[in-house]
């Protein structure tokens, strides 16, 4: 098989690449155990719930699932809800805890409060317009595109921290945009993820000699609350 020079160039370099790639960062994420507000189907945005009974069971079988994992340092959002999700977590490994304002949830606007499914019965223009285009808006809320921009300085102090093994947790449309940031998706393919309540995600941060590129190893896997 021929190629041409370009091509054998690229190919060197990839392999290249391989030999020396090394490990940086693990990555595990989660979104917070439940809260009343999940369970009774209200929007929350940055409304600053507590967990429910559920999310506190949750999040003890988080903690157990990843008992044995390395934690030198968790980051998570400023509301309640990821703090203690994060709490959980770090009573078996002691890891400091930093907060990192920029993983807030997404502003939902004037819907926070409100019932998801009778708002969506009476505006269904609004959401679905909402659901599809990152670039719509609830009223008075972000859209997914801002949250996508705003969480790049936070993923930037994580990439940078000088630790081997990470917790980021969130909030399920912030998730979507840390991971879109770390692969390098449009935010249109970085909203298609699914983000259930604790689940468990792990992602390896590779150092390549063009710079970090990110395998995604384990992405939602709920199995430890069933």
């Amino acid at each position: 098989m021929d190629f041409c020079g370009n091509e054998l160039d690229r190919i060197v370099g990839l392999v290249y690449n391989l030999i020396l790639m090394k490990t940086a960062k693990i990555i595990y994420m989660t979104r917070h155990g439940a809260t009343d507000y999940n369970d009774q189907d209200l929007i929350q945005g940055w409304m600053d719930n507590h967990l429910g009974l559920r999310g506190r069971e949750q999040s003890e079988k988080l903690a157990l699932r990843m008992k044995d994992c390395k934690l030198d340092m968790i980051f998570c959002s400023p509301l309640s809800r990821a703090r203690q999700t994060a709490e959980s977590v770090n009573q078996f490994h002691n890891a400091p805890i930093k907060v990192i304002d920029s993983f807030i949830e997404m502003d939902l606007g004037e819907w926070e409060g409100q019932n998801f499914h009778q708002i969506v019965k009476e505006n269904p223009e609004i959401y679905h317009e909402w659901a599809s285009n990152v670039d719509a808006q609830i009223p008075g809320g972000e859209t997914f595109r801002q949250v996508f921009e705003r969480v790049m300085p936070g993923v930037n102090e994580v990439l940078a921290a000088p630790y081997e093994s990470i917790l980021i947790a969130a909030h399920a449309m912030v998730n979507r945009a840390i991971l879109g940031r770390l692969a390098h998706m449009s935010p249109l393919t970085a909203r298609r993820f699914r983000t259930d309540n604790c689940a468990y995600s792990k992602l390896l941060v590779y150092e390549f000699q063009d710079g970090p590129h990110l395998v995604v190893d384990t992405w939602n896997d709920s199995t430890h609350l069933q």
